[in-house]
């Protein structure tokens, strides 16, 4: 197989990434779960919590599976450019189609496993977070969120959301420390609603939650 037929397979491979279908995806799940959103704070019904659950989890599933995409069509341009000595052709024409991201996928949560003892009532550090983390532990147990692989999963997936959008930023800040963005966000469970605001740690990685202070909840 000749270089030609090499690199005409892989600008094939890269035509076959679904990332523009993903990019429709994700938005057209993004427009639902807004609706919802301002749905769920009026509504009781435990089925409107499912379906905005699963929504939260199908929107990191195709964040998760957008990257991987967009990251593999990268490598394949960098292999036609440094190995085959081929101008990557997809990169300049599909640049600002296929391969953007939507704004949503912009932020990245970064959260510390630590920090699921203190979302759990497992911190006894000092009073006050000894406090906060009992506090948030009955709030989650209250909405029917669990000590449980299943109740962290959900928490995260929730977590991974809230940072999709910049829409969701009360205020923000800056100090010695460097600058953070306050988040306010609704948590489906099964037992109902739990109304959080998270605060957010901007680093060039990405998002760091720093801490969680439950607000309201609505059984």
């Amino acid at each position: 197989m000749s270089v030609d037929d090499i690199a005409r397979n892989l600008d094939l491979a890269v035509e076959r990434l679904s990332v523009v279908q993903l990019n429709q995806a994700a938005s057209l799940i993004d427009e639902a779960t807004s609706v919802l959103y301002s749905a769920v704070s009026e509504s009781n019904d435990p089925e409107i919590a499912e379906v905005l659950e699963t929504l939260q989890q199908a929107s990191v599933e195709i964040g998760n599976a957008l990257r991987l995409c967009v990251d593999v069509q990268k490598r394949i341009g960098k292999y036609k450019a440094e190995i085959l000595g081929v101008p990557d052709a997809t990169s300049s024409t599909n640049s600002t189609k296929s391969t953007k991201e939507p704004s949503g996928w912009r932020n990245r949560a970064i959260i510390d496993r630590d920090k699921f003892k203190y979302f759990f009532g497992k911190v006894r550090s000092n009073k006050h977070n000894t406090n906060r983390s009992k506090q948030l532990i009955n709030e989650l147990n209250r909405i029917r969120i669990f000590d449980t692989l299943d109740g962290h999963a959900a928490l995260k997936r929730h977590l991974e959301q809230v940072v999709r959008s910049d829409e969701n930023i009360v205020r923000t800040f800056t100090d010695e420390y460097g600058t953070y963005q306050i988040r306010d966000s609704l948590f489906a469970g099964p037992g109902g609603f739990l109304q959080l605001e998270t605060a957010w740690q901007v680093t060039p990685q990405g998002l760091r939650l720093t801490t969680i202070i439950p607000r309201r909840g609505k059984k």
